[in-house]
C-alpha cells in the first residue's frame, strides 16, 4: 500500500486498540474492533443526463464484545474519546441483556499471508471531475451508436478503502483496496415496442483498465438491448438450455454456495448435510474461492475476524470439498476457521465466500455451445426464485434467445423456467473453455444444461 495508505491504517489499529482497552474497562470479557475507512466518488447518469456527482470520506468503527459468552456490538462514526468510550459502554450493556452462548468466542491470530498489491496510486489520485468526463464519454457513446437505445441509468465510482481489525484475542492487521466500479441499465426503443431492459456492470483494481472496461460495458449492453427490441413467442419443450454465466450462477451456483454455509448444516437447513466427500454434480463442475484472485472484487488477505483468506477448493470434479467456516461456527465442531467470515464495521460478522471462481471446462466458445445445443433456449438473465433448501427454481428467461441448427434465430419473450438445481447439476452436458467476470465479483463459463422445463407464455 502507499506510504498515505499504510499511515492511515496504523492511525486505524492505534484507535481500534483504544476502543478495545475501553470496552475491557467497561467489563467486557472479549473485545474486537473491526475499523473501516473509506473515501468514494460516485457519479450517476438518468436518462442520458448528468443527475450526481459527490465525494464522501468516513471512518467507521464496528466493536464487538463478549460478557460471559454474551454479545454485544456498538458502531460508531466518530474518533473523539467521548464518542468512544459511549461505544464501548453500549455494547457491553447490550450484551449483559443478551442469552449467553457457549460458541461466543473470538479466534485466536494466524499468520498472514498480505496480498500486494492491491492499490493503484492512479485511482486514489483521480479526482471527481476525471470520473465525470469518463462517464459522460461512456454514455455518449452508447447513446451515438443508435437513435434506439434508451439509458435508464449508468454510474462510475471510485473507492479507495483501508480496514483495520484488533482483538482482545492479540489480532491485529490492516489493509488498503482500491476500485474502480462501472455500470449501465437501459432498453431499446422503436415506435411503440420496447424491448426488455438489460443491465452490464463491471469493475477493476487498475485505473489504467477503465476505458477498456467500458467498451466493453458499451458493447455489451448496446448488442444485448438492440436484440431485445421485438420478441416473438418461445416454445415449450423439456431439455437442453444454454445458461449465460449470469444465469448460472444465480439459478444454479448461489444457492448451492448458500447450502455449503457449515452453521446451515449445523442448524439443519442444508439439504448437502452428510453428503461432504460425496459427488453432487457432473464432474465437469469444479468451484473455488479464491481471494488471491487480484481480478476479483473480494480479494484480500485477511476476513471479518482478521483470519487468513486462502484458495479454498469448494468443489472438485462435482464432489463437495468442505464447509465454510467463520470463528463461530468453528467453535461449534471445535476446529479452526477457513476464513469465511464477511460483513463490515457496521455489524457482526456473516460467512460466505468471497470470490466465486468457477473453472473454465473444455468446450470452447459460446458460439460452440450454442452449437452443441442446436435447438433451444439461450438464457442470458433470470428473474424469479430459487430455494436454497429443496433446490426448486422457477422464473422468467430474460434476454433470452431462440436457438435453430446452432445458431440466434430470434429473441424471445414471456419465457419460464423450472427446474430442481441439486438434480440438474449432475446433468451439466458442457461447460466453455471461456469464463466472464460478472461485476467484478466472480468468475464463471457458460453452462450447457439437461432436462429443463421451458414453458412458453
Amino acid at each position: 500500500m502507499s506510504i498515505a495508505q499504510a499511515t492511515l491504517g496504523a492511525e486505524l489499529i492505534e484507535r481500534s486498540r483504544r476502543l478495545v482497552e475501553l470496552a475491557r474497562a467497561h467489563g467486557a470479557d472479549e473485545a474486537e474492533v473491526f475499523a473501516v475507512h473509506a473515501r468514494t466518488q460516485a457519479v450517476r447518469f438518468e436518462k442520458g443526463d448528468l443527475k450526481l456527482a459527490q465525494s464522501d470520506e468516513g471512518t467507521t468503527l464496528g466493536l464487538r464484545v463478549f460478557v460471559g459468552q454474551r454479545l454485544g456490538f456498538a458502531s460508531s462514526n466518530q474518533s473523539s474519546d467521548a464518542a468512544l468510550e459511549h461505544a464501548a459502554a453500549n455494547a457491553v450493556t447490550l450484551a449483559r441483556f443478551s442469552p449467553p452462548d457457549l460458541h461466543n468466542r473470538l479466534p485466536a491470530p494466524r499468520s498472514l499471508r498480505m496480498l500486494e498489491p492491491l492499490c493503484d496510486p492512479a485511482i486514489e489520485a483521480a479526482g471527481i471531475g476525471e470520473l465525470v468526463e469518463h462517464a459522460r464519454d461512456f454514455v455518449a457513446r452508447v447513446l451515438a451508436r443508435d437513435a434506439r437505445l434508451s439509458i435508464d441509468g449508468a454510474s462510475l465510482d471510485s473507492m479507495v478503502n483501508t480496514q483495520a481489525i484488533v482483538s482482545s484475542a492479540g489480532v491485529r492487521a490492516a489493509e488498503a483496496d482500491t476500485h474502480v466500479s462501472a455500470s449501465i441499465g437501459g432498453m431499446a426503443i422503436e415506435g411503440d415496442a420496447v424491448g426488455g431492459i438489460h443491465y452490464e456492470g463491471d469493475s477493476t483494481r487498475r485505473w489504467s483498465e477503465l476505458p477498456r472496461l467500458l467498451e466493453s460495458l458499451e458493447h455489451d449492453f448496446c448488442e444485448v438491448a438492440l436484440a431485445n427490441l421485438h420478441p416473438s413467442k418461445g416454445e415449450s419443450y423439456q431439455g437442453g438450455v444454454l445458461f449465460s454465466p449470469d444465469a448460472f450462477v444465480d439459478v444454479f451456483l448461489a444457492p448451492l454456495i448458500s447450502s455449503m454455509s457449515a452453521i446451515a448444516v449445523q442448524r439443519g437447513r442444508s439439504p448437502l448435510a452428510g453428503k461432504l466427500g460425496q459427488r453432487i454434480a457432473s464432474p465437469l463442475l469444479s468451484i473455488d474461492d479464491d481471494p488471491t484472485d487480484r481480478t476479483l472484487a473480494g480479494a484480500g488477505s485477511f476476513d471479518r475476524e482478521g483470519q487468513p483468506m486462502v484458495r479454498t477448493a469448494l468443489m472438485e470434479s462435482g464432489a463437495l470439498c468442505t464447509w465454510l467456516y467463520n470463528s463461530y461456527a468453528a467453535q461449534v465442531e471445535g476446529r479452526i476457521s477457513t476464513g469465511h467470515a464477511r460483513g463490515g464495521a457496521r455489524g457482526v460478522p456473516s460467512l460466505g465466500p468471497h470470490a466465486l471462481s468457477v473453472r473454465a471446462g473444455t468446450g470452447g466458445s459460446r458460439e460452440d455451445l450454442l452449437r452443441a445445443l442446436g435447438r433451444g433456449l439461450w438464457v442470458q438473465r433470470f428473474s424469479g426464485t430459487v430455494e436454497a433448501a429443496s433446490g426448486d427454481f422457477s422464473g422468467v428467461a430474460k434476454s433470452a434467445r431462440w436457438i435453430e441448427e446452432g445458431r440466434v434465430a430470434r429473441s424471445v419473450g414471456e419465457v419460464l423456467i423450472s427446474g430442481n438445481l441439486y438434480q440438474l447439476l449432475e446433468r451439466i452436458r458442457v461447460l466453455s473453455s471461456t469464463r466472464q467476470r460478472l461485476s467484478g465479483s466472480a468468475l464463471a463459463p457458460y453452462a450447457l444444461v439437461d432436462g429443463i422445463s421451458v414453458t412458453a407464455g
